[in-house]
């Protein structure tokens, strides 16, 4: 009787692409409904698309492990924890105009998700996105993804790739250059400086103040 129990759970355990599947999948899908239908209202409103970025992107993305992945083991574990927070929030924001950067150019792109592909650890694998467009050729996007809770079996991203390059791994050389060259603070003044700048602009142009986005303005 216990074996036969024991053989029930078994094939009632969702596997784990499928669960890394389960969770990613509302994302794409609420991407793609928000920015088809509110493209331009985010255009208006740099602060309500900061909001859709906190509310349904950032909880999915480990920003600490591609900050220490941009910087290197090393570096990261060199400075102190205030200066990590420091970079870990750059790194946010940037990936943050990033994804405004990218909200200007989109063009009724749709994201699903068509493939997962987990290692033989568990703990770290590839999302594959299908972006699909009535205007240009579809492209693929991969999303590395890595176990961040065992116990609760949340995953989250870590690093995106497109045409087989990611973004940490074009990144990386300048920021562990300039660390080596200026420290880590200049590295951390110059991303808020990009930030700053960009946000401003935009801001600026909305005439919108006084919560992220355009907060960072007054950093």
């Amino acid at each position: 009787m216990l074996f036969i129990a024991q053989l029930g759970i078994a094939e009632q355990q969702v596997p784990i692409g499928k669960v890394v599947e389960q969770q990613f999948t509302p994302l794409f899908s609420e991407v793609s409904v928000q920015l088809s239908t509110d493209k331009q209202r985010y255009l208006a409103d740099p602060m309500a698309f900061q909001e859709f970025i906190d509310l349904q992107l950032r909880p999915l993305w480990d920003m600490r492990s591609t900050a220490r992945a941009l910087v290197g083991p090393e570096n990261f574990k060199a400075i102190t924890e205030a200066q990590r927070q420091e970079l870990v929030d750059a790194v946010r924001n940037t990936m943050a105009r990033y994804a405004f950067e990218g909200l200007e150019k989109y063009s009724g792109q749709q994201f699903r998700i068509v493939d997962v592909v987990i290692n033989q650890r568990a703990h770290m694998g590839w999302v594959q996105v299908l972006m699909e467009s009535a205007l240009i050729p579809d492209i693929v996007l991969d999303v590395l993804v890595k176990q961040t809770d065992p116990e609760q079996g949340t995953w989250q991203a870590v690093d995106i790739r497109f045409k087989g390059i990611t973004y940490v791994s074009v990144k990386k050389h300048s920021f562990r250059e300039t660390i080596e060259e200026q420290g880590i603070e200049t590295l951390i003044t110059d991303l808020k400086r990009k930030n700053r700048d960009y946000f401003a602009d935009i801001c600026s142009k909305t005439q919108s103040s006084g919560r992220a986005p355009c907060a960072l303005i007054a950093e």
